[in-house]
């Protein structure tokens, strides 16, 4: 950890709120002795339940890992009846992104974005620690280096691919939580990322949600609309806990070329190997890395400097939008209705602090001064 980031409070110059969670709130900070940019997480201790469970996990999982497609755990430091986290410093993050743009990324883009998403969940599993809550929200990205990372580890639990201990199915935000955790299941594998993965590429490809639920039951019945009824291709879902609670009527699978006609079918032949019922046959980050698709096919996926470009291009034509919407405010609203970004059907659900996200910081990076970073 370098020297500058192991203070205390005082060594750090708070810049402005970026948003408020459960645990505490979250602010854009500078480091005093180097002027970098810093998230700022203050949680606040409560004398009878001390420390969140959460945060102390997010603290293990972070302190265990160390990779470029991974947030990074600056430093930690009590004050008062506060714990701080210092956490690196993203521009925006994949859903804010997804909420500007008019039209599905090029697919060098989607490559590069799901690659380095790959990555950073493969160094997760293998230092056996499932993240348990993938979704667009918790993919930071730097509009400056182009790297994108996963965050939010709030909800990771270890995972040594042993015997596996009773977990809780209340996790993962529901567009994104597989289909065991959607039957009730305790005890499951790091698998359960890969499917929410697999629906994050989905929506590179779609721009949209594939599965966007309303409530739990809802959300258990688009994927079986979706994706066909479970038997027979999942051998033993029948022993699920909530399996047979209710019942859905017998489907065929769409074809994933109906639910995504603008990809290419190399592009829905890789992410069919996400999007399996049985997690057995999920595709493991560390061989999704080396599949055909991202290491050999053209396009080949875009580097960072290219990724980079696409986010402060993203994030300019947002400040264009905004700015045409600011003159028409100005002109008693005469001019021409400004370019809206496409909005999902549905808001994304955040559960934990997010310091990457959301149109307050999109508007910070965009229109209040702050570095692409």
């Amino acid at each position: 950890m370098p020297a500058a980031l192991q203070g205390t409070f005082h060594s750090y110059c708070p810049i402005r709120r970026l948003g408020q969670g459960a645990f505490g709130e979250v602010s854009l900070a500078s480091v005093l002795e180097t002027g970098e940019l810093v998230a700022l997480k203050r949680i606040h201790i409560r004398n009878t339940s001390g420390i969140p469970d959460v945060v102390v996990r997010e603290i293990k999982a972070l302190q265990s890992v160390s990779h470029p497609n991974v947030v990074k755990l600056l430093d930690v430091f009590p004050k008062g009846q506060a714990l701080y986290l210092v956490q690196e410093y993203c521009t925006t993050d994949l859903a804010a992104l997804l909420r500007c743009t008019h039209a599905p990324p090029p697919e060098r883009i989607a490559k590069g974005l799901i690659l380095q998403l790959c990555r950073g969940l493969e160094a997760l599993h293998a230092e056996g620690i499932m993240h348990r809550d993938v979704k667009p929200s918790n993919t930071l990205l730097s509009a400056a280096s182009g790297t994108i990372k996963l965050a939010d580890c709030g909800l990771a639990r270890p995972h040594d691919g042993g015997e596996r201990p009773a977990y809780t199915h209340a996790v993962a935000t529901r567009w994104y939580r597989a289909p065991e955790l959607l039957y009730g299941a305790r005890s499951y594998g790091p698998a359960v990322d890969v499917w929410a993965l697999g629906l994050i590429f989905a929506e590179l490809l779609g721009l949209a949600p594939l599965v966007p639920g309303d409530n739990d039951i809802d959300q258990l019945g688009r994927v079986i609309a979706t994706f066909g009824s479970m038997e027979p291709a999942w051998p033993g879902v029948q022993a699920l806990p909530d399996w047979g609670k209710i019942t859905f009527p017998d489907c065929e699978a769409v074809p994933l070329r109906e639910l995504l006609p603008g990809a290419s079918a190399p592009a829905l032949a890789f992410l069919d190997r996400f999007l399996r019922y049985d997690p057995a046959q999920r595709i493991p980050p560390r061989e999704a890395v080396a599949h055909e698709y991202l290491a050999c096919a053209l396009p080949a996926p875009a580097d960072e400097a290219e990724l980079a470009d696409w986010v402060r291009g993203v994030l300019a034509g947002a400040e264009a939008a905004a700015e045409v919407q600011r003159a028409r405010a100005r002109c008693g609203g005469q001019l021409p209705a400004a370019p809206q970004p496409q909005q999902p059907s549905q808001q994304h659900s955040h559960q934990h602090e997010h310091y990457g996200h959301g149109a307050e910081l999109q508007l910070a990076a965009c229109f209040g001064g702050l570095p692409l970073v």
